[in-house]
């Protein structure tokens, strides 16, 4: 850091939040009561800063997105047919939420925050491996206080308790979700510029993206290169594509190979290169899924059902496809909000035609992809990270224009 310069007061909170969200586990008052995030912790502090530092809050029209959203999900709740729960009106602070966290990180120093996130990243893989070797107490720590559950309890086993593929879980809960969170971080630390440093945390994150075994995350992966030889080709010459895919192809075999005790057990994610995974209990389950939910799109198809939590978790419903959840819930009008979530900042990134875009389309698309089989902006921590892409990119996207004079 340059001398004296400093770094502000929304920078160090932005920083601190990252650390608590991604590193600490959420704070639980009672079994009979929701653990509250670290971004709920911290919201007070959140909207004091929005208003300290009102001026500097560059508005754009995407900033009403969220709260649009959150009067809209008001709207389903009251004219659903059905009684409503507390819990639904948690889904109007979570958008109001959103949008107060979208305001608020656009006020970061992302200059400075960009040097805190390889420490950050590297601590998460420490933890990680930690809970991968069964460091002794870790993994109890990670079922107890992180909601780890079963996902721990089995842990390196099948559903019969005998030794198994191991699918990290971390301290996201969820071999998945912490899936997702490694590709946040192998998508911040692409190299773009291509350069060592950069690269070998890049390979770091995508194999511990790998060893979460998460099948998701893989054709996430696939999606990303897609886009990026379709229409980046010329980002790197021949020999830096073939040192990425070579280095790609490395990790994941290292993975599978620490992940399946040197190639004991049958890998996870090898069901998608030989096409058992279409006919695996999770995705038949999934399907089934999808057809009931689809049916009852059909019943209130222009306003949704509203949140109506308590039928999902009366009937022990799982969506797991965040379009077909939009769809049910909010009605095609909640589904077009849902998916202007993603296009707004999308078509903007993608028209600046300019290479400092690629990891903010990169994000996007990860999130698109992942949706078709998870629930990703349901996640809180996943949300998190979303809700900082979008600030920073917006936030580049107003210096370009300020460059250009527009």
């Amino acid at each position: 850091m340059k001398s004296g310069q400093t770094i502000n007061s929304p920078t160090i909170l932005g920083v601190i939040l990252l650390f608590a969200a991604l590193c600490l586990p959420s704070v639980a008052i009672s079994v009979n009561f929701p653990s509250i995030h670290w971004v709920d912790i911290f919201l007070p502090l959140i909207v004091l800063l929005c208003y300290l530092n009102w001026s500097k809050i560059q508005f754009s029209k995407y900033h009403l997105l969220p709260f649009a959203m959150a009067c809209y999900v008001g709207l389903t709740i009251l004219v659903q047919a059905h009684s409503t729960s507390i819990s639904d009106y948690f889904e109007i602070y979570k958008w109001l939420k959103f949008g107060l966290l979208l305001l608020f990180l656009g006020l970061i120093d992302f200059s400075q925050l960009q040097k805190y996130l390889p420490y950050l990243f590297l601590l998460l893989v420490v933890i990680n491996l930690l809970h991968f070797y069964n460091f002794p107490g870790i993994n109890q720590l990670l079922e107890e206080q992180y909601n780890g559950g079963l996902q721990i309890q089995f842990f390196g086993k099948n559903s019969l308790g005998e030794p198994a593929v191991k699918r990290m879980v971390g301290t996201m809960g969820n071999p998945n979700i912490n899936a997702l969170l490694f590709t946040f971080f192998s998508i911040i630390f692409l190299p773009i510029r291509f350069n060592m440093k950069q690269f070998g945390l890049f390979l770091m994150a995508l194999t511990m993206v790998f060893l979460c075994q998460s099948r998701t995350s893989i054709v996430v992966i696939l999606v990303l290169l897609i886009y990026l030889a379709i229409f980046h080709l010329q980002l790197w010459t021949r020999r830096q594509w073939l040192t990425i895919i070579g280095g790609l192809a490395l990790t994941y075999l290292l993975a599978l190979m620490l992940a399946t005790s040197f190639f004991q057990y049958s890998a996870y994610s090898s069901s998608l290169l030989d096409g058992t995974a279409l006919y695996s209990g999770s995705v038949r389950g999934r399907f089934e899924t999808w057809a009931l939910l689809g049916q009852q799109i059909l019943e209130y198809p222009i306003f949704g059902h509203g949140p109506y939590k308590q039928y999902f978790y009366a009937n022990r419903l799982y969506a797991e496809n965040e379009y077909i959840l939009m769809a049910w819930r909010y009605g095609l009008i909640g589904l077009l909000l849902y998916i202007l979530l993603y296009l707004f900042p999308f078509v903007e990134m993608v028209r600046s035609k300019t290479s400092n875009f690629i990891p903010f389309v990169l994000v996007i698309l990860l999130m698109l992809t992942s949706a078709l089989t998870n629930n990703p902006f349901t996640e809180r921590n996943i949300e998190l990270l979303f809700c900082l892409a979008l600030a920073w990119a917006f936030k580049s996207i107003q210096a370009a224009h300020a460059k250009k004079g527009e």
